[in-house]
C-alpha cells in the first residue's frame, strides 16, 4: 500500500506527467484485488456509479476502509456503505470495462484521496500494457 500511496501523492503533484501516472496505475494494477461499493441485490450486485461532468463513473478502491469512507461521503447509509464487491486482478479491469456498454465512461480509483481517473475504453489496454511491459 505504501507504493500506491506514494504514487498517488506524486500523481497529485504532477497530473500531466505520463510517467508519474503510469507509476500510479502500475501500483493499482499490482494489488491483489479492487474493491467496489456494491449496489443492487445480493444475487446480482453491481458497482456503485455516479453521474459526473465527465459522464457516469464507477469507483474502485484499494482498501475496505477507503471504500467505506468514500461511501459515507457519497451519502450512502451505513448499511449500504459496508456492502462491497472484491474483484481479483487482472480480471477486475476487464469486468469494470464491460460497463462501458451500459454507458459508463470512466473508473475513478481511491476517491476522494487519490481520485485517479481512467476512461473505461483505456482500462483493458492499460492492463495488457502493464502485464506485458514490467517496470524496470
Amino acid at each position: 500500500m505504501a507504493e500506491l500511496d506514494a504514487a498517488a501523492a506524486a500523481s497529485r503533484q504532477a497530473p500531466a506527467d505520463a510517467a508519474v501516472q503510469e507509476r500510479l496505475w502500475r501500483a493499482a494494477f499490482a494489488l491483489e484485488r479492487w474493491l467496489f461499493l456494491a449496489r443492487g441485490s445480493d444475487d446480482e450486485p453491481t458497482p456503485f456509479a455516479l453521474s459526473t461532468d465527465e459522464g457516469a463513473v464507477i469507483f474502485a478502491f484499494s482498501t475496505a476502509d477507503r471504500a467505506h469512507e468514500a461511501a459515507l461521503g457519497f451519502g450512502l447509509p451505513e448499511d449500504e456503505a459496508s456492502r462491497m464487491l472484491a474483484v481479483p486482478l487482472p480480471a477486475a479491469a476487464a469486468w469494470v470495462a464491460s460497463y462501458a456498454e451500459a454507458g459508463v465512461e470512466a473508473l475513478v480509483f481511491d476517491a476522494p484521496g487519490n481520485g485517479a481517473m481512467a476512461p473505461l475504453s483505456n482500462l483493458a489496454a492499460m492492463a495488457v500494457y502493464i502485464s506485458q511491459n514490467p517496470s524496470t
